[in-house]
């Protein structure tokens, strides 16, 4: 259930980002501290990055490729008006209530225990849950078993879980015990000229869903470039060897990507080895530690081979227009959070793509065509051991996607 929390906060601080044309007011802070030294428990020098390339890599071809990319997305009128919903929800404030019961639309404070055969079972137990009543996120007898009770109140009730839930559920019947700790209600903001003067500089409706419409076709554009960007680089991945790698550089990534891992975890309110048991195990860290070296190692042995580096006067321009993109006022602001060390290998990615992308031969695809081979990552259990039930419809918790959330820090 907090995985879903997890997914929409995450997504709730994406669409934080300026609009082009009227700034927001409100940006910056949140995700700063979010991120905060989320890179820079993995040191701070470049020892990590000083060995023979040459070593451990041998180039295949990288210049000339055949890049295929996704044509850009075209923005709707639809998507315009989905992106301005979910800024008015995410906007919500909540109230507590204490003169009535809870009905649909409130938010109730949970503690919850499930049994079967007298017995708990394994994530049907939570303290301090924020349920929206009405929003689907539990089964529906769940959250309607809910509904006109008081604070303070305790509701017992049993539920049969779907056949199509979870496989070691589904079918079964479990008794649930739940307290009510509190009941807020929520107010959306009325969407108008004064709601979006308070949220950014424009000034009304009209303007604002403009700037909105402009930064999503921004955004759309960016996305198909990045990709084409990364098509070519994996293309490049797959045609080099790599024989080994320098202890130092992997032990960086992998302190580096346990950190970030810890940062999400307390953002989540869950302890370190909780959120290892839920979402990522130390293999997957390991794995993710192993592909950033790797592909750091390809990415340097481009900028040798081509002759470039990045001075200590290059490495000051370019890192300084990275932390602005990242809403940093200053270099040093962006150094403290992430590492000079990580920094720098951001910096030589970027620098080798850019080889690559300019002399790539660049063919566009139909954006569905494209994304039709895509694996859809499904929005199921991970493979750990749960900790906690979800008894959504759907029956199935959902999932982070770990290969993209080691790349959240500077996105």
């Amino acid at each position: 259930m907090k995985k879903r929390s997890y997914i929409l906060a995450v997504a709730a601080m994406a669409a934080a980002v300026m609009l082009a044309g009227c700034e927001s007011k409100e940006q910056g802070s949140a995700d700063n501290a979010q991120n905060a030294d989320a890179g820079s428990a993995a040191g701070s020098s470049d020892a990590a990055l000083d060995f023979k390339v040459s070593d451990y890599v041998k180039l295949g071809d990288y210049k000339g490729l055949e890049v295929t990319y996704p044509a850009v997305l075209e923005v709707t009128d639809e998507d315009v008006q989905q992106y301005i919903q979910d800024e008015l929800e995410g906007n919500t404030e909540y109230e507590e209530v204490k003169d009535r019961a809870a009905e649909v639309g409130d938010v109730v404070n949970i503690d919850y225990s499930g049994t079967m055969d007298g017995e708990e079972f394994e994530g049907g137990t939570d303290t301090g849950y924020d349920l929206e009543l009405g929003s689907g996120d539990f089964l529906d007898e769940f959250e309607n078993s809910l509904v006109g009770k008081k604070t303070g109140e305790t509701a017992v009730f049993k539920l049969t879980f779907p056949d199509d839930y979870d496989a070691s559920l589904a079918g079964k019947e479990a008794e649930f015990t739940v307290k009510v700790n509190s009941i807020s209600e929520s107010s959306v903001p009325e969407y108008n000229d004064e709601y979006v003067q308070s949220i950014s500089e424009c000034e009304t409706v009209k303007e604002y869903e403009e700037s909105v419409r402009e930064q999503l076709e921004t955004e759309a554009e960016d996305e198909s470039e990045t990709e084409a960007r990364e098509h070519a680089l994996r293309l490049v991945m797959e045609s080099a060897t790599l024989d080994g790698y320098p202890q130092q550089l992997y032990d960086f990534f992998y302190e580096d990507t346990e950190t970030g891992y810890k940062n999400y975890a307390e953002f989540m309110g869950m302890e370190y080895e909780e959120f290892l048991g839920s979402y990522v195990t130390e293999e997957e860290i390991a794995d993710l530690a192993l592909d950033q070296t790797n592909e750091y190692l390809v990415t340097q042995a481009i900028l040798e081979k081509e002759g470039k580096e990045i001075s200590d006067s290059d490495y000051k321009k370019l890192a300084e227009e990275m932390a602005k993109e990242n809403d940093y006022d200053t270099l040093e602001e962006y150094e403290n959070d992430y590492g000079a060390t990580y920094v720098r290998t951001q910096l030589i990615r970027e620098k080798a793509i850019d080889i690559l992308y300019e002399s790539a031969k660049l063919k566009e695809i139909p954006y569905d065509e494209y994304h039709a081979d895509d694996d859809v990552d499904e929005l199921g259990s991970s493979d750990g051991e749960e900790v906690e039930l979800d008894l959504s419809d759907e029956g199935e918790g959902e999932e982070l996607d770990l290969s993209e959330l080691g790349e959240l820090e500077l996105n």
